[in-house]
């Protein structure tokens, strides 16, 4: 009886499974069409413009013995006729115990115009020798003018060297601008 039970319910428990919507095909895709004003359009980003020339940078510093700051440490100089557009940013700094990397920034135009990067403590390394400190930020940093973009870190003594120092990179890209320095 159980069995003859079992073989008259499966196919009615079967059928309903079929009819749920999760077991239904997903719809056919359709248009969709985006209505925005002049004054208000809609932001786009080409990312495969083979204008963009990719660019990456590593620049390596510390600070002098009885320094609170690194002074400035060239990335790249930007090329005549070329825009470059620094799209992300990181730093990785090792302090002597008990020392706090307080400022990092980005600038050009010889330290008149910059970006700072919020700097956050990570802690000690495993033998106590070092702290450590990181930033990493997406940004949008141009320059034009044929002058070195530059880093410079501060530090919140200026007692004693820094032997570990620091690390930043940065990436984004080049564009081609014939009305930039020449």
């Amino acid at each position: 009886m159980k069995t003859k039970l079992f073989w008259l319910l499966t196919p009615v428990l079967l059928s309903c499974f079929a009819l749920l919507p999760i077991a239904q095909a997903a719809p056919s895709p359709s248009n969709v069409i985006v209505v925005n004003t002049p004054a208000s359009p809609v932001p786009v980003r080409d990312v495969d413009n083979p204008a963009r020339q990719p660019f990456q940078a590593q620049a390596v510093g510390g600070f002098a013995d009885g320094a609170s700051t690194t002074g400035d440490i060239t990335i790249t100089t930007v090329p005549a006729g070329k825009l470059l557009v620094i799209e992300h940013v990181s730093v990785f700094g090792a302090m002597l115990p008990g020392q706090k990397m307080v400022r990092a920034r980005v600038m050009y135009r010889f330290s008149v115009f910059g970006h700072s990067v919020v700097i956050s403590a990570q802690g000690s390394n495993a033998d106590g020798s070092s702290d450590y400190f990181v930033a990493s930020e997406l940004i949008r940093f141009y320059d034009n003018d044929g002058l070195p973009v530059a880093w410079e870190a501060e530090r919140d003594s200026s007692a004693g060297a820094n032997l570990a120092g620091l690390d930043i990179n940065c990436d984004g890209y080049f564009v081609d601008c014939p009305t930039c320095a020449q």
